[in-house]
C-alpha cells in the first residue's frame, strides 16, 4: 500500500478555549511566527498557515486555555512479498 499522504490529513492548529482565555498576551508575545494574536481580549490564531504547531503557546498559557489536538494515523503495512 505505502505511506499515508499528509495531504489528506486535516491542518492542525492549536485550540483556544474562549472561556478560559483571559487575553494576557503571553501567546502573542512568545509565538515565534506571530500566528496568534489577542483580538478583543481573546487569543486567536490569525495566521493558520504560519502556525508550526510548536508547543510555545500551550506551554506558556497560564490559564491552560490553549491545547494542541492530535490525529492518530494508522499506516498500512507493506506486504512482505
Amino acid at each position: 500500500m505505502g505511506d499515508v499522504s499528509t495531504d489528506r490529513l486535516p491542518r492542525l492548529i492549536p485550540r483556544i478555549d474562549e472561556q478560559r482565555c483571559t487575553g494576557c498576551g503571553n501567546c502573542q508575545a512568545l509565538c515565534p511566527t506571530q500566528a496568534v494574536q489577542v483580538v478583543d481580549g481573546k487569543a486567536i490564531i490569525v495566521r493558520q498557515e504560519a502556525c508550526t504547531y510548536c508547543d510555545v503557546c500551550e506551554t506558556f498559557c497560564p490559564e491552560g486555555a490553549i491545547g494542541r489536538p492530535f490525529v492518530i494515523v494508522f499506516a498500512s503495512h507493506a506486504s512482505a512479498d
